[in-house]
C-alpha cells in the first residue's frame, strides 16, 4: 500500500506565509520612517530583526551612507548586489561612492571623517543622490502579496504632512488613563500600559474599556483619520492543536477583535481601519516573565491623517 508522505513540519502555509510578508512589510515602513526623521538605531534594530534580503540591506546602506560610513554602505550594497545580481539602483550607488573615492578621498572614507577630504559639494550631491529614494523604499521590487493575503498592510506615513492633516492630529486629545502616546511628523503611535487581552483574542473587561475610551477621542476627526492596528503576542509558541496556527495568527486575531471596537467607539470607517500581526515579534514590552508577557497580550496603533475632512 502506497503511503503518501506528510508535509513538512517547517514549511508555511500559504495563509501563515502571507502573514509573515506583512509583518515583515510594516516593520520595513517603520524603518523607513525612522530613518527618514534620522532615527537611525531604532531603525537599524528593526531591519537587523529581519532576515537579511536585498531590500533590508539596501535600506540599511542608505543610512550608512547619511551617516558618513561609505565602507559600510558599499559592503551591504555589494551584498545586496549579490542576491539581486543586476538590481540598477544598487550598481549605481556603489558608482557614487567610487566616484567620491575617485575624487580625492585616499583610502576608505571612514564614518566621521571631515568632509574637507573629499570636498563638501561632491558629498553633499553624492548624499543626496543616495539618501533621496529612503523615502519611496527604492532598491529591488518585493514580490507582491498574493489576493487573498488576510492582511492589510499599510503605507508609510508621510514625511512632510499637510497643514490640514497636522492640525488634525494635533487636534487629539487622546490622554486616557492606561494609553502611551508618542507623536512624530504625520503619525501618532500609540501603545497600552496594560495587556487588553486575558487570553487568546479575548479581550479583559479593562481592555475594552480602554479601547472605548480611546476610540471616543478619536470620533471628532474621525472621517479624516486612518488607523493601522497591530496584534502581539509574547513569545512563547503556542500549545499544538489549539485554535490559532501560530504567534502570527493569534495577533491578527487580537488586531481584528480591537478593531472592532475601536470602529465602533470611534465612528472611523471600516475602510480606514487596516488591521496587522507582528505575533511575538518585536514586542511593545521586553523582558521574559510573566508580567511582560501579559502586557505583550496587546496591539498597538498607528494613526495618521488625510488633508481633507
Amino acid at each position: 500500500m502506497t503511503r503518501t508522505a506528510p508535509p513538512a513540519v517547517n514549511e508555511p502555509t500559504d495563509g501563515a506565509a502571507a502573514l509573515l510578508r506583512a509583518a515583515r512589510e510594516v516593520t520595513l515602513a517603520q524603518a523607513r520612517t525612522l530613518a527618514r526623521h534620522g532615527r537611525h538605531a531604532e531603525a537599524e534594530d528593526l531591519l537587523r530583526a529581519l532576515d537579511p534580503d536585498a531590500v533590508t540591506l539596501d535600506l540599511l546602506a542608505r543610512i550608512r551612507a547619511q551617516q558618513g560610513d561609505l565602507d559600510e554602505a558599499d559592503r551591504c550594497w555589494a551584498e545586496a548586489e549579490r542576491l539581486a545580481p543586476g538590481t540598477a539602483e544598487f550598481a549605481a550607488a556603489r558608482a557614487r561612492i567610487a566616484a567620491i573615492r575617485a575624487g580625492g578621498a585616499r583610502g576608505p572614507v571612514a564614518a566621521g571623517t571631515p568632509a574637507r577630504r573629499v570636498g563638501v559639494p561632491l558629498v553633499a550631491l553624492v548624499m543626496l543622490a543616495l539618501l533621496i529614494d529612503i523615502r519611496f523604499g527604492g532598491g529591488a521590487p518585493e514580490p507582491a502579496a498574493p489576493a487573498t493575503a488576510p492582511v492589510t498592510v499599510p503605507a508609510s506615513p508621510s514625511p512632510s504632512p499637510t497643514a490640514d492633516a497636522a492640525a488634525t492630529l494635533d487636534g487629539l486629545d487622546l490622554q486616557v488613563p492606561g494609553v502611551r502616546v508618542r507623536r512624530s511628523p504625520g503619525e501618532i503611535s500609540v501603545a497600552f500600559r496594560r495587556g487588553l487581552f486575558r487570553r487568546d483574542a479575548v479581550l479583559s473587561a479593562d481592555g475594552r474599556a480602554v479601547l472605548a475610551a480611546l476610540g471616543a477621542r478619536l470620533r471628532p476627526a474621525a472621517g479624516r483619520l486612518e488607523v493601522t492596528v497591530i496584534g502581539h503576542t509574547d513569545a512563547s509558541p503556542l500549545r499544538a492543536g489549539g485554535e490559532y496556527a501560530g504567534n502570527m495568527e493569534l495577533g491578527l486575531a487580537r488586531a481584528a477583535v480591537a478593531r472592532e471596537v475601536l470602529r465602533e467607539a470611534s465612528g472611523v470607517p471600516t475602510a480606514r481601519i487596516s488591521v496587522a500581526s507582528l505575533g511575538g515579534a518585536l514586542p511593545p514590552y521586553r523582558g521574559a516573565g510573566a508580567d511582560a508577557a501579559a502586557r505583550n497580550r496587546t496591539v498597538t496603533l498607528r494613526i495618521s491623517a488625510t488633508g481633507g475632512g
